[in-house]
């Protein structure tokens, strides 16, 4: 039986920001691409499970108006909210051990939607499978980066370079530590 990946699919700006510093992704929509956004949709298709943070969560509602991943197995990481008044199921508990569960599970693959310390957590035990990183063409100057605290060495292997109008998309696996 083939477990899951996990995947981190997201948009960066040219000096590696993942948000403003008030975790908007605003810039991003002032950037038009078909390419990009059919690249979006052949991935979303591929998934059957999105993972995120309460912060990622929150900016998700107020970019869509409503929950955008309605048709998706939805769990929002927090220990400050408690519920939702959308399909999503609030985790609380261990996140690693959770993922490790999911992973085991038969489905497609698993989409990390956002949360830098989530991600720097999962990377870190190893529960990060590849890692999509759309390059914007934009520069920030200041914002919230992909990875907020230190890591130890993780070998990453590039699989595809894609231009997607603009953009650049970046797919690497990551390697055993």
């Amino acid at each position: 039986m083939t477990t899951r990946n996990v995947i981190l699919y997201l948009a960066e700006s040219l000096d590696g920001f993942i948000a403003d510093k008030d975790g908007s992704v605003n810039w991003l929509q002032k950037t038009n691409s078909s390419a990009a956004d059919a690249d979006y949709q052949r991935f979303y298709h591929s998934i059957d499970t999105v993972l995120m943070g309460r912060k990622t969560y929150q900016q998700a509602l107020r970019l869509a108006g409503n929950y955008p991943y309605q048709d998706k197995d939805s769990y929002v990481f927090s220990t400050t909210l408690h519920n939702t008044d959308d399909p999503s199921t609030v985790v609380a508990g261990n996140i690693a051990e959770f993922v490790r569960k999911l992973k085991a599970q038969p489905g497609k693959d698993i989409w990390l939607v956002g949360g830098a310390d989530i991600f720097t957590d999962l990377l870190e035990v190893q529960l990060i499978d590849k890692i999509v990183i759309t390059i914007a063409p934009v520069l920030l100057g200041e914002g919230i980066p992909l990875v907020t605290t230190q890591l130890t060495n993780t070998p990453l292997k590039l699989e595809t370079t894609t231009q997607l109008d603009q953009f650049v998309s970046l797919t690497y696996s990551v390697l055993p530590a």
